[in-house]
């Protein structure tokens, strides 16, 4: 089916297993049709314990109960960084991690930052569930009035089992303090308060947690800071900098961390061990 396209690529940034049964891309928009809704309603059996006993007693329920629809956060004008961003993560938690089997909302990681804006707006209006990639680009929509806020992705590569996961959030920054926002399975892989001194205690946070989840961290991808005109027909930058956490020591981790954070304020060119920019990166 084109208009519902299976995808397993890393362009989609899913939270999900590589090897397992690639996650269908609604490439139709909204409102869904026929199509899209009955491919999801098959996915649905499948990968749930009740089968279509589960689908068919949903749709046929007369009386499913109205589901809220969340507001996005409005933000007063002398309101702290922080209590702006716990309200933006708040809304993008309300919306609920996607749990169909269908992904929604189209991402494309290569278009214009305009365009994924246009995403967001759509993931607005539309207020259905979503993941971690959605999560990302939502985030940065709902914090592009913030320009005090410096806003950049963190990808994780993990193993669990013998099997790859991948999962995408985003880094913040403002007054020399650190943070995150998006959504996961986990309540611990996805916001972080703005509260961390260096980069470096901010991602050792999310290697703790993934190791408190079974999950050993392999890499970790950060992307240079995204701009806030949303206009903006420059794409994101995803993958800048590449830190191979088997290949190093705790204190060449850090190493990494301090220098890219220095680069990322625009203080010194970013130059050290184990780290390597996209370009370099061979696959």
């Amino acid at each position: 089916h084109k208009s519902v396209e299976s995808s397993n690529k890393s362009d989609q940034g899913e939270e999900e297993n590589e090897g397992a049964i690639a996650a269908l891309v609604n490439k139709e928009g909204f409102p869904l049709s026929p199509d899209v809704w009955n491919q999801m309603w098959k996915r649905a059996e499948s990968l749930h314990p009740g089968g279509r006993k589960m689908t068919v007693a949903i749709r046929g329920c007369e009386q499913i109960p109205n589901v809220p629809i969340p507001t996005p956060p409005t933000f007063r004008t002398n309101q702290p960084i922080p209590e702006k961003l716990f309200l933006v993560q708040k809304y993008i938690s309300e919306l609920q991690y996607d749990y169909t089997g269908l992904q929604f909302f189209e991402v494309k990681k290569g278009r214009p930052l305009c365009r994924l804006m246009d995403v967001a707006k759509s993931i607005i209006k539309e207020s259905l569930p979503i993941k971690c990639l959605e999560a990302v680009i939502l985030a940065l929509y709902l914090t592009s009035e913030l320009p005090a806020v410096q806003r950049f992705p963190v990808a994780f590569k993990t193993t669990f089992e013998k099997n790859t996961f991948k999962h995408i959030v985003l880094g913040v920054y403002c007054n020399g303090k650190f943070g995150a926002l998006g959504l996961s399975r986990r309540d611990t892989l996805m916001y972080k308060p703005l509260k961390y001194d260096t980069l470096h205690e901010l991602l050792s946070d999310f290697v703790q947690c993934y190791k408190e989840c079974y999950h050993e961290v392999d890499r970790i991808k950060l992307g240079l800071p995204v701009s806030h005109d949303n206009q903006s027909m420059e794409a994101v930058t995803w993958k800048y900098t590449y830190i191979r956490l088997a290949k190093m020591s705790s204190k060449d981790f850090k190493q990494i961390c301090d220098s890219f954070s220095k680069h990322m304020r625009g203080k010194v060119q970013l130059i050290a061990p184990y780290l390597q920019t996209a370009h370099q990166m061979k696959y």
